[in-house]
């Protein structure tokens, strides 16, 4: 398959689906992507990571920014679901990954879908994603264009290509639960050795002698 890749199964994703189970008001506490006009807005989403999305209320300006470059932070359901932890950082060492970007669960009940669409901006183009499954059905999957389809059991961990357009489908009678964990990895640019012969010292000389020449020219 092109578009996602298999990489774990079996992970023990009970403990924090009893939590989600035994707190449902937690579900749409940060509805920051369950607008009418957003794929995904027959969802339900608990946002443990994110950019911070107070600036943006009340402000719709500062709402458009929100995709922009940032450093992401944790919210505060984080702290309501203790078992999402090990789950994100077993799978960011597995990975190797660099840095932890958004990450959030949703949950599509019976009927529902997320409509075709292809993520874009920033974060996306930052960081890869990756689906842990929770819940799901034989008849719930998440489908590309091109005839793809995605379907997971419990404690699957699927890479998947987010910039390519994209649907899930739940056509069973269970909920379909996920925790998407989006994670910078190694793409291997680098930094290159210094000039041969460069040198700090020479560096700071270099300056001085300019700002001095710059000060001449001024007096």
């Amino acid at each position: 398959m092109k578009n996602f890749l298999q990489i774990a199964s079996g992970v023990d994703v009970m403990p924090l689906l009893l939590e989600i189970q035994r707190q449902p008001e937690l579900w749409n506490r940060n509805p920051c992507r369950l607008g009418k006009i957003a794929p995904h807005h027959e969802t339900q989403d608990i946002i443990l990571r994110y950019k911070d999305d107070r600036p943006g209320m009340g402000d719709f300006n500062e709402w458009l920014k929100f995709s922009d470059e940032h450093i992401p932070e944790w919210y505060h359901a984080a702290d309501f679901l203790p078992s999402a932890r090990k789950i994100i950082f077993d799978l960011m060492a597995r990975v190797q990954g660099e840095m932890l970007g958004g990450v959030f669960l949703y949950k599509l009940e019976p009927g529902k879908k997320i409509y075709p669409h292809k993520d874009w901006g920033w974060h996306p183009e930052f960081y890869e994603k990756f689906n842990i499954c929770l819940s799901s059905n034989e008849s719930a999957g998440f489908g590309y264009e091109c005839g793809e389809m995605m379907r997971q059991r419990p404690g699957d961990v699927h890479h998947f290509r987010n910039e390519n357009c994209h649907f899930v489908i739940n056509d069973g009678g269970t909920d379909h639960i996920v925790l998407t964990v989006c994670i910078k990895l190694d793409r291997g640019a680098r930094i290159p050795f210094a000039p041969e012969g460069w040198s700090m010292d020479d560096q700071v000389e270099a300056t001085c002698q300019q700002r001095g020449s710059a000060q001449a020219q001024q007096s």
